[in-house]
């Protein structure tokens, strides 16, 4: 069963300080680490770890340093379709880390550099991956175009909505599952929501509005995810979250998206691919940085007696 991921590749410099910065503040860091990123990135170690067969579809900048984002290549990740763009640099992100929260911004480089649609219908190679995936993943730190493109190859579609925005409404009814948090889920119903019941009715009114399904992760109160049925309802339930003790929240996002993929791939439905993906969101804040932090299927598997069992929802 395999999983493709089409996204970003960042190169991530992480500094840990005491407290983040206020507006116009300098404060000194503890200590600082470069390590490869990315939501594309992440997202396609996640789904490795948890025991995915991942091709990857990325972009990056000439001269590239191909230790850095070879190392992909030790999580079993294919790497065919991940191609240098001439005259472009690799994307950057500058995180900043303070007691488990994060503040980041990202230069998005080659991320934004792909090739014009003409070009991008004549990729044989990647085309062949996305038709034949059992499950396609995107996000939003490539271009918008990109990700049409990707929707419209793929058998099951996955859009992470991040960074959140406004989204057409043919690119939202490919989504199965379409997966946000919660200010991103602001920015595509536009309505922002406080509870779990909140965030499920703003989930099942995009599911009326043609969303196939949506899951919106809600930090350390969990989830919540909607689905249409077979005959025209919406049901959906609240995954809550173990509790842990968060030491860096960096890339928990792409911990959860991952795994989810993962399973999905190997046909779970999707609660029970919410709960997995909850797990190893749970395992992927308590250790510092990204792909260090993202737990093997073992570990995921090991924690499922630990997570609250889902509650259902209704309007």
């Amino acid at each position: 069963m395999t999983v493709v991921v089409v996204g970003s590749v960042n190169v991530d410099v992480v500094s840990e300080v005491e407290r983040l910065p206020a507006p116009g503040e300098t404060v000194l860091a503890l200590r600082s680490r470069t390590n490869l990123g990315g939501k594309g990135s992440n997202q396609a170690v996640a789904a490795a770890r948890a025991g995915g067969r991942v091709e990857f579809v990325a972009r990056i900048g000439a001269g590239a340093d191909p230790g850095l984002w070879k190392s992909l290549l030790e999580f079993g990740i294919d790497l065919t379709a991940v191609r240098e763009i001439p005259g472009s640099r690799t994307g950057t992100a500058y995180i900043t880390v303070a007691g488990g929260e994060n503040q980041i911004v990202v230069d998005p480089g080659a991320n934004f550099g792909w090739e014009s649609d003409a070009e991008l219908d004549e990729l044989s190679t990647e085309t062949g991956l996305l038709e034949a995936a059992q499950v396609v993943v995107a996000q939003l730190e490539v271009p918008l175009r990109v990700v049409n493109w990707a929707a419209s190859h793929a058998g099951r579609f996955i859009l992470n909505a991040a960074p959140g925005t406004r989204l057409p409404v043919e690119l939202l009814r490919r989504c199965d599952p379409l997966v946000v948090n919660e200010s991103e889920l602001a920015a595509v119903s536009g309505t922002e929501t406080d509870t779990p019941q909140q965030a499920f009715e703003q989930a099942r009114a995009l599911c009326l509005r043609g969303v196939p399904s949506v899951v919106a992760t809600l930090g350390a109160a969990g989830s919540v995810w909607a689905r249409s049925s077979a005959d025209g309802q919406v049901i959906g339930a609240y995954q809550p979250a173990p509790q842990v003790d968060t030491v860096d929240s960096t890339g928990a996002g792409d911990a959860f998206v991952g795994a989810l993929a993962t399973a999905l791939a190997e046909g779970a439905d999707l609660g029970d691919a919410v709960t997995l993906a909850t797990a190893a969101g749970a395992l992927a804040v308590q250790a510092t940085g990204t792909h260090s932090s993202y737990p093997t299927r073992e570990r995921i598997t090991a924690l499922l007696p630990d997570v609250p069992q889902p509650r259902t929802l209704a309007e």
